[in-house]
């Protein structure tokens, strides 16, 4: 009996090693597919298509605001007035310190110049910006009251609605 409950245990381990049980298996692939998900990237809504951006995210600032996004555009969301807010929630922290970062320039809505494309618009200080944001905020917002503050082609643009940030938005690459 000695002889045999080494070589049993021993059989049990090394079988169990290369095995995962059938219930530990589909735990693995919940949590796994829970955390792809959980990080799957948002689709930015392409240059120059018509219509509004497609909610896919929400973010709630320290404030109490929160905003909608669709990964390229965040907008306060008692400014959007979305019909439903989406279900996925995003960290504040990025957009709040988007918002804290010094800007060099400034410029109205009106001050916007459309490419040829009619994809996309460019600041006076050639910053290319995604033409379906821009359609949007002018259709949402009193145009006059709008601004955009930029920096440089690679960083967001912020949108300031009466002196306060409501949202910002990518620069589109050219």
């Amino acid at each position: 009996m000695l002889r045999i409950l080494p070589t049993v245990l021993i059989r049990s381990y090394t079988r169990g090693m290369p095995h995962i049980t059938a219930g530990a298996m589909i735990a693995i692939i919940v949590m796994t597919a829970h955390l792809v998900l959980a990080q799957s990237k948002m689709t930015p809504t392409v240059p120059g298509t018509p219509g509004d951006p497609v909610w896919q995210g929400i973010v709630r600032l320290g404030d109490g605001r929160a905003f909608v996004t669709d990964g390229g555009f965040a907008i306060d969301a008692a400014i959007a007035r979305p019909a439903t807010l989406p279900e996925r929630e995003l960290p504040g922290k990025v957009l709040q310190d988007y918002f804290n970062a010094a800007h060099k320039d400034e410029c109205h809505l009106s001050e916007l110049t459309a490419a040829a494309t009619g994809k996309t618009y460019s600041t006076p200080t050639g910053i290319a910006v995604n033409a379906t944001y821009v359609n949007y905020l002018r259709r949402i917002l009193p145009a006059r009251t709008v601004r955009l503050r930029t920096t440089s082609p690679s960083q967001p643009v912020i949108i300031i609605f009466d002196g306060k940030a409501v949202g910002v938005l990518m620069p589109v690459k050219q």
